[in-house]
C-alpha cells in the first residue's frame, strides 16, 4: 500500500508542467530521457528514521535543497554541478533512511 500511495504521489508531484503546444520529437531516446529531466532529484525518506541523516548527506555533497515535502517525507535537492547524477543517485541511495531517489522529469500533456 505505501509503494502504491508512493508511486501515485511521485507522478503528481512530476505531472505539473504548463500545456504547450505539441511537436514532433526527432530526439533519439537517450537525448529525449536528458531533454526531459530538470537536474533535480526527488528522495523520498522514512518517517520514523526522519530527515536529518538525508540533509546531513545533502550538506556534505555540495547539494542545494530546492523544496521539502514535508507531508510526504521527501525532498528536492539541485546535486553539485561537478557531480555526475548517477553518481548522485547511488551516492543519495545509500543514505540511512532513504526510500527512494529518482530523477525530476518533465511529463508532456499532449
Amino acid at each position: 500500500m505505501k509503494t502504491l500511495a508512493f508511486v501515485l504521489l511521485s507522478t503528481l508531484l512530476c505531472a505539473c508542467q504548463s500545456p504547450s503546444t505539441p511537436t514532433q520529437s526527432t530526439a533519439i531516446p537517450s537525448q529525449q530521457q536528458t531533454q526531459d529531466t530538470t537536474g533535480n532529484l526527488i528522495i523520498f525518506y522514512d518517517a520514523q528514521t526522519g530527515s536529518v541523516p538525508l540533509l546531513k548527506a545533502v550538506k556534505t555533497s555540495g547539494s542545494t535543497l530546492v523544496y521539502e515535502y514535508k507531508n510526504l517525507h521527501g525532498i528536492a535537492i539541485r546535486p553539485s554541478s561537478k557531480t555526475n547524477i548517477e553518481d548522485a543517485i547511488a551516492y543519495f541511495k545509500n543514505v540511512n533512511g532513504v526510500l527512494s531517489v529518482e530523477q525530476d522529469r518533465l511529463l508532456k500533456l499532449q
